[in-house]
């Protein structure tokens, strides 16, 4: 008959005083070694430069509890959304329960003894960490079927993630044969509230197993539970398990503030020796906290948009590249993940120098294009552009090694003001015959910035014909720079040349600043960008809007009224700085929703997961080359939905379709138009929509 006692935790049922002082010795040993590996780790991250990230500490914490506990960003995909959950969960209740079974048991505040609802806590306890602990076994054997049955390109395949899934699984399952055990040879009457320790005890006393033999096998069990514990405890810093630390605080310390997105200027430019990032105490130490928290899950890499033309660059093995080259040099095991022999890659490690051309190559870093799809993806946050702009800089800066097509565009931006090599008085002459204002003296609500691609580009300046016509048919009070305006400096900071970017930024504020205007509108979102959030530390402080933003006020308002059918079935492109960086998305759809007869269809990929054109981040200026074209990867998207015509709302985006569509020739089957083009056409007529 089952024994009728008050239910309690007896810790050490079945364990001789020996064993005791070996469990104690055990998590001793391996709390010290854990320890000492952290410091080792901690110390790494020392080398790096200082960085102020202590600030919007409410924030920070809510950003942890969303993001880390929340595991927000994991649920976005629902296989290993739910597969991380339950393990995630039910590690942290597990832990829980083991904490308050020590503190019950060896600080002797009996926890395990509280009255609950007219029964015991002691109960409830039982209950939920069997729950829980199926849980986690149902997790890890989704993990384990995910990694080594189904298999994915995205997952890595190290020894180290075997040692995790492995000695997670097994911790677990001799805790659940612990308990059944117990179960078995002692059967409280509470036996039924632990559920899955209750069903493996059936198992042992179905086999006919004797009472000696299940207390021997238990403190086998037992012994083998707790020497698995001490060496995940130590295994810890050595190990991808060191995610569990790292990943938390990498969120914690994630940007925020201003505008996060935006890249951080070169403190002391003038003064320095060297520019950007060439080994790795160059860069700062959340940079290098970045690098451990990676969590190996592959989603930037899918996200990529390089890494889908089948570029040189994978961001996931751009992180894990300087992950390990971090932890070679300070002595410690890595998962040697990046194609570099064991040799070749510690004898790097220990010179410490060739970080850029070495363990990260130049053409890998000139495959970027900064969409910040790696970036969205991340679910510890980790700022995979800004490294790679950092070792770019210093490419450009400090080596001079750049590509040819690179060096004559920064060379056309600093002696003509665009990245063409356009005669900077040709600037506005897109708008012969309109009779655009330009501002002198006098203020205006709106100052149009028009942008190197609309003012040179004939097929972008026919988009800005059509933006100007309808303000003016919605009585906008505008002007443009005219002659005065120069490229914003996009390029050179994307391309890494800071120090142009600098001098081309601080000569734009000194005419922005001389102007007298209210809120600055502009049709490229890389202008959109730069302008509103990245002129600020260098005087600029203006309110910027997208022109798909004044657009769709004026629709709304109806100042505008789009009246004329326009019989097409559209697709839209977001354009990655107007959509990813800045959050715009709705003001584009808004104002093709308003044309009648538009069909408006959305790609696999839109909104934050749309796919970039290949433009941005000096892609117009550099030769990529892969085994495909990222500007044909998207427009085969645009393709299977059907559409008549593909808008978007970036010059940028518009020339590499423009380029992309002859290429693989469907120019006769798709067109290719901006949103103030398709406004233009429905509101003013074909007339107006800047042909």
């Amino acid at each position: 008959m089952p024994i009728t006692v008050e239910p309690i935790r007896d810790t050490f049922w079945n364990v001789p005083h020996w064993a005791e002082i070996a469990l104690y010795t055990t998590m001793a040993v391996a709390t010290l070694a854990m320890l000492y590996g952290l410091y080792r780790r901690l110390s790494l991250y020392r080398q790096g430069q200082p960085e102020w990230r202590f600030d919007h500490l409410p924030e920070r914490v809510g950003r942890v509890l969303v993001y880390a506990l929340g595991q927000l960003r994991l649920a976005r995909q629902s296989y290993p959304g739910f597969m991380h959950l339950f393990m995630f969960w039910s590690f942290l209740v597990l832990l829980l329960g083991t904490t308050l079974a020590t503190v019950d048991n060896d600080i002797t505040l009996p926890f395990l003894h509280f009255k609950l609802l007219k029964g015991t806590f002691y109960l409830t306890y039982e209950t939920v960490l069997d729950i829980f602990g199926l849980l986690f076994l149902v997790g890890l054997g989704m993990g384990w079927y995910r990694r080594y049955v189904k298999g994915s390109v995205r997952l890595g395949y190290d020894w180290g993630w075997s040692f995790t899934l492995g000695s997670l699984f097994l911790i677990n399952l001799t805790g659940f044969v612990v308990e059944a055990f117990r179960i078995a040879v002692v059967r409280p009457w509470w036996q039924l509230y632990s559920p899955v320790g209750y069903v493996f005890s059936l198992l042992f006393t179905g086999a006919g197993m004797s009472e000696a033999a299940m207390r021997a096998t238990h403190l086998f069990f037992w012994l083998a539970h707790f020497a698995l514990v001490g060496l995940f405890l130590a295994a810890i810093p050595y190990t991808p398990l060191m995610h569990i630390l790292t990943s938390p605080l990498n969120i914690f310390f994630s940007r925020l503030g201003g505008h996060p997105q935006a890249l951080k200027p070169i403190p002391d430019l003038e003064q320095r020796e060297s520019w950007g990032v060439g080994r790795l105490s160059d860069f700062s130490w959340k940079q290098l906290l970045d690098f451990d928290a990676c969590t190996e899950c592959g989603r930037c890499q899918i996200a990529c948009p390089a890494w889908n033309a089948g570029t040189p660059l994978n961001p996931k093995r751009v992180v894990l590249d300087l992950r390990n080259h971090m932890l070679a040099t300070g002595g410690l095991p890595s998962s040697q993940i990046g194609g570099f022999s064991d040799g070749d890659f510690n004898e790097q490690a220990r010179l410490g120098q060739e970080l850029v051309g070495c363990v990260i190559k130049d053409e890998t870093l000139w495959a970027c294009t900064t969409c910040r799809a790696c970036v969205y993806e991340c679910p510890v946050f980790i700022e995979h552009v800004d490294s790679i702009v950092d070792m770019r800089r210093h490419l450009v800066m400090t080596e001079g090694r750049m590509p040819d097509t690179v060096s004559q565009g920064l060379r056309n931006l600093e002696r003509a003001g665009n990245p063409w090599g356009y005669a900077p008085e040709d600037r506005a002459r897109w708008a012969d015959g309109l009779n655009v204002p330009v501002l002198e003296d006098q203020e205006v609500e709106y100052l149009y910035w028009v942008g190197c691609a609309a003012s040179y580009d004939q097929r972008n300046q026919r988009i800005a014909r059509a933006f100007v016509r309808l303000m003016e048919a919605a009585g906008v009070d505008y002007a443009v720079l005219g002659s005065e305006e120069s490229c914003n400096g996009d390029p050179a900071r994307r391309l890494g040349n800071e120090y142009l970017f600098k001098v081309i930024a601080e000569n734009n504020i000194e005419i922005l600043n001389s102007k007298k205007f209210k809120k600055i509108v502009t049709a490229c979102p890389h202008c959109f960008n730069i302008l509103g959030n990245e002129y600020e530390p260098f005087g600029g402080r203006y309110e910027v809007i997208h022109h798909s933003q004044l657009l769709a006020e004026l629709v709304a308002s109806g100042r505008i009224t789009a009246s004329r059918h326009v019989d097409e079935i559209i697709t839209f492109h977001d354009s990655c700085y107007l959509g990813r960086y800045n959050g715009v998305f709705d003001a584009p759809r808004e104002i093709l929703a308003s044309v009648p007869g538009v069909e408006l269809r959305e790609m696999p990929r839109s909104r934050e997961r749309g796919l970039c054109c290949g433009g941005g981040g000096g892609g117009m200026w550099v030769e990529i080359h892969g085994e495909r074209r990222i500007n044909e990867i998207r427009l085969r998207e645009a393709q299977s939905v059907n559409p008549n015509t593909v808008a978007s709302a970036c010059p940028f985006c518009m020339f590499m379709f423009d380029l992309g569509v002859k290429v693989i020739g469907i120019d006769e089957d798709v067109e290719l138009k901006d949103v103030a083009e398709v406004l233009a056409e429905s509101a003013l007529g074909p007339d107006g929509a800047g042909r």
